[in-house]
């Protein structure tokens, strides 16, 4: 499986850092270019040898969400091959029940668990749907999250492959060009996903993603009221 390429370092080991513009006068002696580049009170850049890092508000700057478990050709069967058991599969989703579904109440059970046991049916066969699967994956994750039997280190890191392959899932489903209620609603759940692990921010901005798809649905339209 592929991962992500690390950063380079400097000869010393050290992660190169480029200097603020404002920083860079100081740093080769111009004086000149310091004071009309860093006389701009209103920027954080007068600030002398200030860095451009990411504060760590609401999840600001911590490491992206979605680890790259996936290769380029393995396509939807390889997000479906690294489902649990569906025994173990069977308790992350009474756990999702249990303990989400209460305050996030979006999914009809029976209606889900029809469709679950059908795709367990047609699993072997690929007549899946990209977006169900993404549905079913990031109810794992949410559910892992609420397992008490595991140390807090194996939980997170469970539930965050979970969660990834969620994403990936909706990748394969075209989800940015074609929405569905099943991708929707795995946006929905992989918002509080997000926000339950410490990535807000990351939360924030895929809720803008799934607001406009949303509206592209027409989901904010009264149903009683004809179109």
């Amino acid at each position: 499986m592929t991962k992500p390429p690390r950063k380079k370092l400097s000869a010393g080991g050290i992660k190169p850092v480029l200097p603020n513009i404002a920083d860079r006068g100081i740093l080769t002696g111009d004086t000149a270019t310091r004071q009309s580049v860093a006389s701009s009170t209103g920027l954080l850049s007068n600030i002398p040898f200030s860095h451009p890092t990411a504060s760590n508000v609401f999840g600001i700057g911590s490491e992206h969400p979605f680890a790259n478990y996936w290769t380029c050709e393995g396509g939807l069967p390889e997000v479906i091959g690294v489902l649990p058991e569906k025994l173990q599969a069977d308790i992350l989703l009474s756990q999702y029940f249990e303990c989400v579904d209460p305050v996030y109440p979006m999914i009809h059970s029976q209606s889900f668990y029809a469709e679950y046991e059908r795709f367990w049916m047609l699993k072997a066969s690929g007549q899946t749907d990209a977006s169900f699967v993404a549905l079913l994956f990031v109810m794992l994750a949410l559910g892992t999250q609420f397992v008490s039997t595991t140390n807090p280190q194996d939980r997170k890191q469970t539930a965050e492959f979970y969660a990834s392959a969620g994403n990936q899932a909706l990748r394969m489903s075209s989800y940015l060009s074609t929405a569905s209620i099943h991708s929707v609603q795995a946006m929905v759940l992989l918002c509080y996903f997000l926000i339950n692990d410490n990535h807000a921010s990351d939360g924030w901005a895929f809720a803008g993603i799934l607001m406009r798809q949303a509206y592209a649905m027409g989901l904010h339209r009264d149903p009683n009221i004809g179109m």
